[in-house]
C-alpha cells in the first residue's frame, strides 16, 4: 500500500532549515529574512528603509559592498539583480576596535561563541546566493585583492569604525571605473552639525564608545568624500533604522560619484 503520508513541501523545507540556521548563529547584527515569515534576530533591521536607499533596479550592475556582516545590503543588491561582491574581515581579531577596548571586546565575543562571518555563511547557503565574500581589510588592502572596476560601492555604517575613513574611501574611489557610483548610508553626529553646520568636524569617541572612532557632521562626512577624490557629492535623506535599544543614532544618505 503507497504511503500517503504528507511530504514537507519545499517552502516547508527552507522555513525549517531557516530557523536551524538562526539557532546556529548566537548572535546577529542584520535582520535577514531567510525564508517567508523566518527572519533573523538582528540588533539593526534596515529593510523598512532598504526602498530608499538602493536604486530598484540594478541588473547588470557590478557591485561592491563593505564590511558586509551579515549581508543585508549585499544581499538586497543582489535581489535587485546585481552581480555583487562582499568585503569583510576574516575574524574579529583583525577589526579596527580601538586598543582601549579590544582585549575586552574580544574576550565578550569569544564568550559569546561569536564568529565574523557565520551568519552571512548561513544566510547566503539558506538564500541560495551568489554573492562573493572576499576577505580583505578596506583600509589596507590592494589593488589586486579587489580586481575589476565596479559600477557600484556601497557603504553602510562603517566608516565610523575605521580609523583612517579617508584613506577607505579612497581605496573604494579606486575600485569604481570612471563614472561609477557611491551609495552611503553613514552614522553622522547631529550634535555636531547642528554646532558646527558648515565647518567640517568629527568627534572622537574611542573612549566613550566600544566600537567607534570618528563620528562626522555632515560637513565633514561631506568632505571626507571630496577629499577621496569623489565629485557630485549629494546629500538625500536622513534617516533612523529600526535598531536594539542600545544602539541609537541617525544615519545620513549620500551619492557621489568617481570623475569620467
Amino acid at each position: 500500500m503507497a504511503d500517503r503520508t504528507p511530504q514537507p513541501s519545499p517552502v516547508e523545507d527552507r522555513i525549517a532549515a531557516a530557523r536551524a540556521a538562526i539557532a546556529d548563529n548566537p548572535v546577529w547584527y542584520h535582520a535577514i529574512e531567510l525564508a517567508p515569515g523566518v527572519v533573523t534576530p538582528g540588533f539593526v533591521d534596515h529593510r523598512p528603509v532598504t526602498p530608499k536607499i538602493l536604486p530598484r533596479d540594478l541588473t547588470g550592475v557590478r557591485a561592491l559592498e563593505v564590511g558586509t556582516f551579515d549581508g543585508h545590503w549585499s544581499f538586497a543588491m543582489e535581489e535587485r539583480g546585481a552581480q555583487v561582491t562582499a568585503l569583510d574581515l576574516p575574524a574579529f581579531e583583525g577589526t579596527n576596535f580601538p586598543p582601549i577596548h579590544r582585549e575586552r571586546l574580544l574576550r565578550e565575543m569569544s564568550e559569546r561563541d561569536m564568529e565574523l562571518g557565520r551568519g552571512f555563511r548561513l544566510a547566503h547557503e539558506i538564500r541560495g546566493s551568489s554573492v562573493e565574500r572576499l576577505e580583505v581589510d578596506v583600509q589596507s588592502f590592494a589593488p589586486e585583492e579587489v580586481p575589476g572596476e565596479y559600477d557600484l560601492v556601497f557603504v553602510g555604517a562603517i566608516l565610523l569604525h575605521l580609523r583612517d575613513p579617508v584613506g577607505a574611501l579612497e581605496r573604494l574611489h579606486g575600485c569604481l571605473r570612471p563614472g561609477g557610483r557611491l551609495i552611503a548610508f553613514e552614522a553622522f553626529s547631529l550634535a555636531a552639525t547642528l554646532r558646527s553646520p558648515r565647518r567640517a568636524m568629527a568627534t572622537f569617541e574611542t573612549v566613550e564608545t566600544a566600537f567607534n572612532w570618528w563620528v562626522p557632521n555632515l560637513a565633514a562626512l561631506r568632505a571626507w568624500f571630496l577629499t577621496a577624490g569623489f565629485v557630485d557629492v549629494k546629500r538625500h535623506a536622513i534617516m533612523r533604522p529600526p535598531t536594539n535599544p542600545e544602539m541609537k543614532g541617525v544615519n545620513v544618505l549620500y551619492t557621489a560619484k568617481r570623475g569620467a
